[in-house]
This record gives C-alpha cells, sequence and structure tokens, in this order.
C-alpha cells in the first residue's frame, strides 16, 4: 500500500531541482525546448505553476511511501481545480530503482482514493508521447487518450 504523505520542505527542494531538469529534458525530446534554453523555460513553468512553493493554493506536493518496506519509492504533485471539481496530475514519478514493482500502480490507486474521499469524479494527465512505459500504465489503470497532439519533425 502506498501513502500519500506531504513533502517536508528538504523534500521538496530536492524534488524541485530534480524534476525541473527532467522536465526541461523531456521537453527538449519532445521537440518543444531548444536544448541551450531548456533548463530556464522549465524553471520559469514551474516557477508560474508553484509561485509560492508547496504551499501554493489548490497544489499537492506528496511523497509516496511505500506501508510495508517503509520506503519512500517516488513523488506526486497535482493540482485540484473546484469548479469542476476535478485533479490534474502534473508529475508522479517512481524512483527508478523501484520501478516495475507496481508501485507506480498503488500510487495511482491511492490518488483515486484521496480523490473520491474529496468528491472528485475526473483525474487528468499529460503523458509524453514517447514515455510509452507510462502510457501503458495509465492504460492498464483506466486513463483513456482525449487529446492527440502530433509533430513531424522536418
Amino acid at each position: 500500500m502506498i501513502l500519500l504523505k506531504t513533502m517536508t520542505e528538504t523534500a521538496y527542494r530536492e524534488w524541485l531541482e530534480e524534476s525541473i531538469k527532467e522536465y526541461a529534458k523531456e521537453k527538449t525530446k519532445a521537440g518543444n525546448f531548444k536544448k541551450e534554453t531548456s533548463n530556464e523555460q522549465a524553471e520559469q513553468e514551474f516557477n508560474q505553476l508553484l509561485p509560492e512553493g508547496r504551499e501554493t493554493k489548490d497544489h499537492y506536493l506528496f511523497i509516496l511511501f511505500h506501508e510495508e518496506s517503509k520506503e519512500i519509492v517516488g513523488n506526486l504533485w497535482f493540482h485540484l481545480k473546484n469548479e469542476p471539481r476535478e485533479i490534474f496530475i502534473y508529475d508522479i514519478k517512481i524512483h527508478e530503482s523501484k520501478r516495475g514493482s507496481g508501485f507506480g500502480k498503488a500510487a495511482l490507486t491511492a490518488l483515486d482514493s484521496f480523490a473520491r474521499e474529496k468528491g472528485i469524479t475526473k483525474i487528468s494527465l499529460h503523458v509524453f508521447g514517447h514515455n510509452k512505459t507510462a502510457i501503458s500504465l495509465y492504460q492498464k489503470t483506466g486513463y483513456e487518450v482525449t487529446n492527440v497532439l502530433m509533430s513531424k519533425s522536418l
């Protein structure tokens, strides 16, 4: 079982630094950012979305805590929108050494429980098209494609 535990300030700073770098890399890989400016663009987007850091209203930043092993296995960041009441997942990450052990599915199940407790009936997310592992996980846990954005590099 995965528990959603609020990030400490130290965990938040570590997560933020790593997430900005990873987001910049993914956006570059997807062709959305130029490599030479990707870190600055990623940092700017994070600053816009989280202007008050982990205290930003209606944003939830959790560590994913595996109850049986007492280990932190990943992180989760989402926004709770009030009208209509729905969740948008900005980031869910299972630590590389913990992948392939069912923690991603368990984390999404924990999020489903959180959402039901809050009366939320919809959870959405964005996934990069090149991330086939994540796409497979989301499909297996009931997520459906609602939009497709396609590009062609010349």
